[in-house]
């Protein structure tokens, strides 16, 4: 039989077996046929190195036509042969982080290093990812070893420099990046890094040149043009960033990427036509792939509206119609367009479809999801259930528990739920991000700044966690480091106003007012509210006693919201602060007089009575607030807190009664009433009204502290210590006060629990030594430990205080025991 193609069977030879080691074929062969039938065998299989490099190759072409699909397969290929192929890692990890799956690209890069740990691409992706996330310290170590193997390799010590730019030296990355571009004045890193630079400053004059340099040294240097192209439209000079953005997609066609990247350039200057035109070229070159009509979407929903966005994915559905990402994509625009009916049928249609598959399941959850923002907690656990029983491990469920569990301050369960689902996608930036908001309701920074750097590792654009970590810094002292993240950010979106606002407030804080006199410019530029951008100006100039300019931007803020409480406020306090009430009150009536029902003036002019000690006008101005504005509680609290002043406890708790009907949500209206309810002896309804400010907010410590104490000192059964102790039981770690750690050691102490009641009750009283109740307590807990000497010092020092206190009966009695 002739060999009419390239490729032959690999053949398995057997030695004959049997007795007589019969011949069983028909056809005898020669011993020199089939040894050249073998040695075609052989040729034709290939060795595993062989197959490696073929795959690899394949993938390499694949990237370069934009494929990145068939890519990944022929990567997978490569790692069935050899899974620790390091090579292999490193182009997943490309073709991931060109899909911006930057938490895999992140993963596969550090597998890469894992497996060969000199590997200097890998080391030096590595490191851009670290300085993304402003770990400097590791962008330093990823660089150290590429030099500590190639002394003067460019790209390290580019990133080198830019650690020094993102420290605050920009002066020292400056001459630094001088010196690399003059030692290497055509190398693409060299001159990225000193143009960059320089933009940073403002000496856009020398860019141009800089990169112009580099580009002619490397005309195909696609990444070195695209960097170009970027630094063009940071000088204005977007017609020669379009020509050479067109001049890639000419010189690879094929490669999605880059149209993509003139896509986004059109979408910058607002050129939607041309931007979506790309779009539907790209879609048409790869029709079956999802990914393509998945970016149209999402450009049309951001630029066109929902319900083209809405018309581009049911296209795609029609297009790929077992698609289950486009279909989870339609029913999450119906989510975001506040169609939940509509959402809901679209993923009940996938479940259905794909029953016992996993994008049922993820369907499931989707819809247990959607029962949970309705309100149908019950539903909502039940799906998530069925969807763990079938699958123990599912991410999508298991994800949802931990963000029902954040939601509702359940910070020890949504940890626990985050790192069951980090310990299968380590990669998932979100995740991550849900974990360090999970450890800051336990109070822990420490883990929670871990987990939110990680976050922003993998993914560079996360904003929500680069925030968190500059508010961080801030409250930690290191106001440099915060704005640095802070400026990184507005780099990337130049107009983001809460940015804006939280970099104002740092610079304020840190009084640079040069600084913040910038930033108000930037945030007014950037359309923020007029008013907002007044009040802030006030508020600044206020802090520098600058009080004719803070008293003309409120006045501008009061003029365009004339009914507006914050206003009207803050000129006020700013006539109390410099000590005119004559001229507050002044204000107030010519307010009135304008508008006899303005939501807010009669109730500051009943606190302008009360600073001058007019109560009966006071009481007027509060009562008259209640009728005027009902709704608004601080005039409530203040007539309260009078007739509380007056002893008129009675009268005092039915305004209380009333206002919280009037306003339920309010929580210092209720705090009050529970408090003036306890003090009148009426426990039961004093436990009913703390238990319904903690269902409202479980946060409210000082509710949480109150009931517990209450619990222990009025009820002391069993049931009662244990809700007390629940409550209780984190203050250690989130509230260390020393009247909430006294509360948890006294719980402690009345369930048995003696050496866990005096080690926190010692806390307690060597944060507050004086403090009679504290001293009592601890008396009582040294006391029921045998300790007599201790236990008599401090109820010696909580009896001498001469203040009358709950227990002073007890401590009195226990001491004269002692006494003999």
């Amino acid at each position: 039989m002739g060999v009419t193609g390239s490729w032959v069977p690999c053949l398995v030879v057997r030695p004959a077996t049997g007795p007589k080691r019969r011949m069983t074929m028909l056809i005898r062969i020669s011993k020199a046929a089939v040894a050249f039938l073998l040695l075609l065998a052989v040729a034709g299989c290939g060795s595993p190195a062989e197959k490696k490099a073929k795959y690899l190759a394949q993938a390499q072409d694949y990237i370069h036509e934009g494929n990145l699909p068939k890519a990944r397969v022929s990567l997978r290929n490569v790692l069935k042969i050899d899974p620790k192929d390091p090579e292999a890692y490193f182009v997943f990890a490309e073709v991931e982080e060109k899909e911006k799956n930057w938490g895999t690209a992140f993963a596969n890069y550090q597998r890469t290093v894992e497996l060969k740990p000199d590997h200097e691409k890998a080391l030096l992706k590595l490191a851009k990812f670290y300085l993304e996330g402003r770990a400097v310290d590791k962008v330093l170590e990823m660089t150290e070893r590429v030099l500590t193997k190639a002394p003067g390799q460019v790209e390290a010590e580019a990133l080198n420099i830019a650690v020094q730019a993102v420290k605050g030296n920009m002066s020292e990355a400056t001459l630094a990046a001088e010196a690399l571009g003059t030692k290497h004045p055509t190398d693409p890193d060299a001159a990225t890094i000193l143009a960059t630079l320089y933009l940073a400053q403002g000496r856009g004059d020398r860019v141009e040149q800089v990169m112009q340099r580099a580009v002619d040294a490397n005309p195909n240097n696609f990444t070195l043009l695209e960097s170009f192209a970027s630094a063009l439209l940071r000088l204005n000079k977007s017609e020669q960033a379009e020509e050479i953005l067109k001049k890639i997609v000419t010189a690879e066609p094929k490669v999605i990427d880059h149209r993509l990247r003139l896509a986004g350039f059109y979408d910058e200057r607002r050129e939607y036509d041309k931007a979506e035109s790309i779009l539907r070229e790209v879609i048409k070159l790869d029709p079956d792939n999802e990914q393509r009509y998945l970016g149209l979407a999402s450009f049309l929903v951001s630029r066109r509206g929902a319900s083209q966005g809405e018309a581009a994915l049911l296209e795609a559905k029609r297009a790929l119609p077992h698609s289950t990402s486009i279909q989870f994509a339609l029913g999450e625009l119906y989510e975001l367009s506040k169609q939940p009916d509509k959402a809901r049928a679209q993923y009940a249609q996938v479940r259905d479809d794909q029953r016992t598959k996993p994008a049922a399941l993820e369907a499931t959850v989707k819809l247990a999801a959607l029962d949970w923002s309705a309100g149908k907690q019950d539903a909502a656990e039940k799906q998530i259930a069925e969807v763990l029983k079938e699958n123990p491990r599912s991410f999508e469920a298991i994800f949802l528990q931990g963000k029902i569990a954040l939601q509702r301050g359940n910070g020890k369960d949504a940890i626990q739920a985050f790192r069951t689902v980090l310990k299968d996608r380590p990669e998932l930036a979100e995740a991550h991000t849900l974990l360090g908001r999970a450890y800051l309701t336990t109070s822990d920074a420490a883990l929670a700044r871990e987990s939110f750097e990680r976050a922003v590792l993998l993914n560079p654009k996360l904003t929500e966690a680069h925030m968190t970590l500059a508010a961080l810094d801030g409250s930690s002292g290191k106001f440099k480091e915060a704005r640095a993240r802070l400026e990184s950010l507005l780099k990337l979106d130049p107009n983001n106003l809460q940015t804006l606002s939280v970099l104002l407030n740092l610079q304020a804080t840190e009084k640079d007012w040069t600084a913040t006199e910038q930033t108000l410019a930037r945030a007014r530029s950037a359309g923020a509210d007029s008013s907002v951008a007044d009040m802030t100006e006030g508020r600044l100039a206020e802090a520098r006693q600058e009080w004719d300019r803070a008293r003309q931007a409120f006045d501008r803020a009061v003029t365009a919201h004339p009914d507006a409480p914050e206003p009207l406020i803050a000129l006020v306090q700013l006539d109390i602060k410099q000590k005119k009430t004559a001229q507050a009150k002044e204000r107030l009536e010519q307010v009135l007089a304008r508008n006899p029902a303005h939501p807010y003036a009669t109730g500051l002019l009943g606190e302008i009575s009360l600073l001058d000690s007019d109560q009966a006008g006071a009481e007027s101005g509060f009562r008259e607030a209640t009728r005027i504005n009902p709704n608004w509680p601080t005039p409530w609290l203040h007539l309260a807190t009078l007739k509380l002043s007056q002893k008129k406890a009675d009268e005092a708790r039915e305004l209380l009664e009333t206002a919280v009907k009037t306003i339920p949500k309010s929580e210092e209206l209720r705090l009050l009433l529970a408090t003036t309810l306890n003090e009148a002896g009426q426990i039961d309804r004093a436990i009913q009204e703390y238990e319904a400010l903690l269902r409202q907010n479980p946060k409210a410590l000082v509710a949480a502290n109150n009931l517990a104490s209450l619990l222990a000192d009025q009820k002391g059964d069993p049931q009662s210590l244990d809700r007390a102790l629940a409550l209780s039981k984190e203050f250690e770690a989130s509230a260390p006060n020393p009247y909430f750690l006294d509360t948890l050691g006294w719980v402690h102490l009345k369930l048995g629990h003696q050496d866990e009641a005096l080690r926190i009750i010692h806390l307690a009283a060597a944060k507050a030594p004086d403090h009679p109740i504290l001293n009592y307590h601890l008396g009582i807990a040294h006391f029921k430990a045998g300790h007599a000497a201790e236990a008599k010092t401090h109820l010696q020092k909580a009896v001498a205080s001469q203040k009358i206190f709950q227990g002073l009966d007890d401590a009195k009695a226990v001491l004269a025991q002692l006494q003999g």
